[in-house]
């Protein structure tokens, strides 16, 4: 054993330049290895974030159900959280590739949408005609009122 070990001292002496390369290469090959592993945890978690935002924390989603339908679904006590929504309209906002729909949230449906339920200034619709606009939304509306300003949207219906 003792032999092997004067040996191995002799060769990275006389072998410094490729012993340090080696080194440096173990190094960089770990740190590389934790990098992408911690990428692919990172992008996973945003996936489901961003999932989130724009779809709701939501399991299941119908589309097209009768008044009936959605009533007996509401009723089930095996669901939670159940409600509807009604896309009144859409827009292209200018510029941007982006389109703003407007939405309207019957019952508790608003609860499976947790980061579009709260505001930064005035209060989520209450009476008629009440809209809660994204402020980036606002930038490409080239809109400069303020809350509770009216605003006219030329929506197409879906």
């Amino acid at each position: 054993m003792k032999s092997y070990l004067s040996l191995a001292r002799k060769e990275l002496k006389a072998q410094r330049v490729t012993s340090i390369l080696i080194l440096i290469a173990v190094i960089l090959s770990t740190v590389m290895t934790t990098v992408v592993g911690q990428s692919i945890g990172i992008l996973q978690a945003m996936r489901v974030s961003q999932a989130a935002s724009l779809n709701g924390d939501r399991y299941v989603t119908f589309h097209q159900l009768s008044q009936e339908q959605a009533q007996y679904l509401s009723e089930d006590n095996r669901l939670i959280d159940t409600g509807s929504l009604i896309n009144v309209g859409y827009m292209d906002l200018k510029n941007s590739g982006l389109t703003l729909y407007l939405r309207e949230y019957c019952r508790d449906a608003l609860n499976a949408y947790p980061s579009i339920s709260t505001v930064k200034e005035g209060h989520l619709p209450e009476r008629e005609n009440e809209i809660a606009l994204p402020e980036n939304g606002l930038q490409y509306l080239e809109f400069d009122g303020k809350v509770g300003d009216t605003i006219s949207l030329p929506l197409e219906v879906i």
